[in-house]
């Protein structure tokens, strides 16, 4: 009989720590296997999910997250928070207020200019929607006309937009995509 009882107990705690490893698996597992490199310009959003999924247009979705402000005053400054109301698809690269206010002195006063600050906004802008081919071929070319460089770390899955990194998950909104990223984008030439 005792070794009836110390296969029942080898069985109990193997069956334990294989239903653990099954549970846990999921939190080990490397975050490309569920964020593929073109899921954060194509991001897949239903009604179930409100925090990826607007039914408001780009501008009206940016103004109610509190964390945009900055970039909605200076989207309104250069007369593209319009464009952003109009049907069509779009892909904004969306700085939040932190990114903005990581600015340096003199970066933000060349910014401030206002036929430079159009062509900082634009260059965060992308006309239709960013395709798998275009993430693959590693740029997207902007509303400004330089392209924007896309590198993916496939160690971490992270997605790097020039300097920038791009944050999981994107939103949907009813004319495009809005991701957000860490810093201002600038201009090769800026």
């Amino acid at each position: 009989m005792p070794n009836k009882n110390w296969i029942k107990k080898l069985t109990c705690l193997v069956a334990i720590a294989g239903v653990t490893t099954a549970i846990g698996f999921p939190v080990l597992a490397k975050p490309k296997l569920f964020y593929p490199r073109y899921a954060l310009f194509q991001p897949s959003a239903y009604s179930s999910v409100p925090y990826r999924n607007s039914e408001k247009n780009i501008a009206q979705t940016l103004i109610q997250d509190s964390k945009f402000s900055n970039l909605v005053d200076e989207l309104k400054q250069a007369g593209l928070l319009d464009t952003l109301k109009q049907p069509g698809r779009f892909t904004i690269f969306a700085p939040t207020d932190q990114a903005f206010n990581a600015l340096p002195k003199d970066v933000f006063k060349r910014y401030s200019q206002s036929e430079n600050r159009i062509k900082v906004l634009k260059y965060h802008l992308v006309a239709g929607e960013v395709t798998e081919d275009k993430v693959n071929s590693g740029a997207v070319t902007t509303l400004e006309g330089e392209p924007i460089k896309i590198v993916i770390d496939d160690s971490t899955g992270t997605v790097k937009l020039n300097d920038a990194n791009g944050k999981y998950p994107s939103t949907v909104a009813s004319n495009g995509v809005i991701i957000e990223v860490d810093k201002v984008l600038l201009p090769p030439d800026f």
